[in-house]
């Protein structure tokens, strides 16, 4: 039951979000998208993993989760704010050393938090993918969108 409110707010955030990033201006100075294609490229995709979020709440069996306070919940899931915080040094970040390498290093961050088989393979290739997302992102909307991260 969880799942299923967890997932129903989420979509009418994402909803909000979505009707919220039409107010931002369009394409100029030559650039193929504006500013609201990359919110709304990670809002639709959001939108899609949350219903099959809520797909997947009718299809498997119910398992009973008692909530036993902040303090238990931060115990268990201490991962979540230490996320919140990593976004948090991420956006900071973007000014000063920019988009590559902020990002470089929040994906490295997050992934030492999130991984939890640290063997060689997965450790290559959580690397390979923190170095090389940045750097392919980048390249793709200066190239073929023609619009220039910070």
């Amino acid at each position: 039951m969880a799942d299923r409110v967890f997932a129903l707010v989420l979509m009418v955030l994402v909803a909000a979000f979505w009707m919220e990033s039409g107010e931002l201006p369009e394409a100029s100075g030559g650039a193929a998208v504006g500013p609201a294609f990359l919110p709304r490229v990670i809002l639709a995709t959001l939108f899609a993993l949350t219903l099959l979020m809520l797909v997947q709440s009718f299809i498997k069996a119910e398992e009973a989760v008692r909530f036993t306070g902040i303090g238990g919940f931060l115990r268990l899931h201490w991962r979540v704010p230490a996320l919140l915080a990593a976004v948090g040094v991420y956006i900071a970040l973007m000014d000063g050393v920019g988009f590559v390498v902020a990002s470089i290093i929040f994906l490295l961050g997050a992934f030492a938090l999130l991984i939890r088989d640290y063997s060689r393979g997965i450790v290559i290739a959580a690397a390979a993918i923190a170095v090389g997302l940045p750097f392919g992102l980048a390249w793709l909307f200066e190239t073929v969108l023609s619009t220039f991260l910070p």
